[in-house]
């Protein structure tokens, strides 16, 4: 008779024990998540998770907290979030520069992107420009790159990092035309803008989001954007594919991801909410004033597209002399 009192009481403690897993799983999320973006303040990356963070937390009905993790061109927040407690807590919200380029760029990166992250969601994609200010003598790409031929190393760049796709871009520009232009790499497209605008720097390689505006304001004048065709609100912007480099085409795109690890239910509950949240019109509308093209993709997608990504970046890398340092 005990030993059948004892038995219920065991199956009852059993029960008890495993429903309340269950409960304190099925609770996600019940406390502020972090969202880290990779890149500093006002930078590209920092804009984009920012456009669309508060809507995520009124669909999760938590908090979800932007905190800029800067450094090794995004290697250092993304590394923070592989490394983080595998509970959804902790997510990155980044562009593909620190997933594609700089693995093959660079003995810094300790992670694999396939492996040590799960995709959540794509969220869209932002053209990469050359510009000089309005004020500059250079009209055309071609003149630019006449002038770095006969003045090595004198004109002075600025990037979001060395190894951003804007960077990227300028490499691949240097070594086919064989020119030395010199690069000042900053930790966000926003400190890039300022330095240009102050006159500290001959040109830029960098986003149409940190650049856009002062397109418009007629500070700065552009001469080459990564796109296979004219931006509608730029078309005074040729192509790089007009102007004779086609390989110098990568472009900067978002995306949301978890580190692997992360339980199902996690992952179960953020797939949904970002593809609501990245599919708003209102989220898309505000997007695209920064100069963001919203172009969601599921997870599956999404990894066959870094994995393809990636590829490219590796054979660029090595035909342009950008193997990893």
């Amino acid at each position: 008779m005990k030993q059948g009192k004892l038995f219920c009481l065991v199956c009852g403690l059993i029960v008890f024990v495993f429903s309340g897993i269950s409960l304190a799983q099925d609770k996600y999320p019940s406390r502020p998540i972090e969202l880290v973006a990779p890149f500093g303040a006002g930078g590209t990356s920092d804009v984009a998770v920012r456009a669309y963070s508060e809507d995520l937390s009124k669909l999760l009905k938590v908090p979800v907290n932007v905190v800029n993790r800067a450094g090794g061109t995004g290697i250092t927040g993304t590394t923070y979030v592989v490394k983080s407690k595998k509970d959804g807590y902790t997510l990155l919200g980044t562009t593909g520069t620190p997933l594609m380029i700089m693995p093959a760029i660079s003995k810094d990166v300790t992670y694999d992107p396939i492996k040590d992250l799960v995709p959540i969601g794509y969220f869209g994609v932002v053209p990469s420009v050359f510009a000089v200010r309005t004020d500059s003598p250079f009209k055309t790409l071609k003149e630019l790159i006449e002038y770095a031929r006969q003045n090595p190393g004198k004109l002075k760049s600025g990037s979001g990092g060395v190894g951003t796709e804007s960077n990227f871009n300028l490499g691949i520009l240097s070594n086919k035309e064989k020119i030395k232009i010199t690069t000042i790499p900053f930790q966000s497209g926003a400190e890039t803008l300022a330095a240009l605008l102050g006159g500290h720097l001959d040109m830029s390689s960098n986003t149409l989001a940190s650049l856009g505006s002062q397109f418009k304001a007629g500070k700065l004048r552009g001469l080459g954007i990564a796109m296979k065709k004219r931006h509608p609100d730029y078309p005074d912007i040729p192509t790089l594919i007009e102007s004779g480099h086609p390989e110098a085409n990568f472009s900067t795109w978002f995306a949301l991801f978890a580190p692997a690890g992360v339980p199902n239910q996690v992952v179960d509950v953020l797939v949904p909410a970002i593809e609501k949240v990245f599919n708003n019109p209102e989220v898309i509308q505000r997007a695209a004033k920064i100069g963001i093209q919203v172009d969601y993709m599921g997870p599956a997608e999404l990894r066959t597209h870094m994995e393809n990504q990636m590829k490219v970046a590796e054979t660029v890398a090595r035909e342009s002399n950008l193997q990893k340092k």
